[in-house]
């Protein structure tokens, strides 16, 4: 899992800065590396409490939809 910053983009809950977490990595044959990576933005303080990871679920899909 990589840690790098997410365009300095800040959680909308707690303000701390957003990681990238590795979802899915494409391999095709006869390549030495994946052809296609996707990556969710995370934050490790909201998503870890099960109480709170609902509403930071919800303001993401919110923000992503402004």
């Amino acid at each position: 899992m990589t840690t790098e910053l997410l365009h300095e983009d800040l959680c909308p809950l707690c303000r701390r800065p957003l990681r990238l977490r590795l979802i899915t990595a494409v391999r095709s044959a006869g390549v030495p590396r994946p052809t296609r990576t996707v990556y969710l933005p995370h934050c490790d303080s909201c998503t870890s409490d099960p109480f709170n990871s609902q509403k930071w679920y919800d303001a993401m899909n919110a923000r992503d939809e402004s």
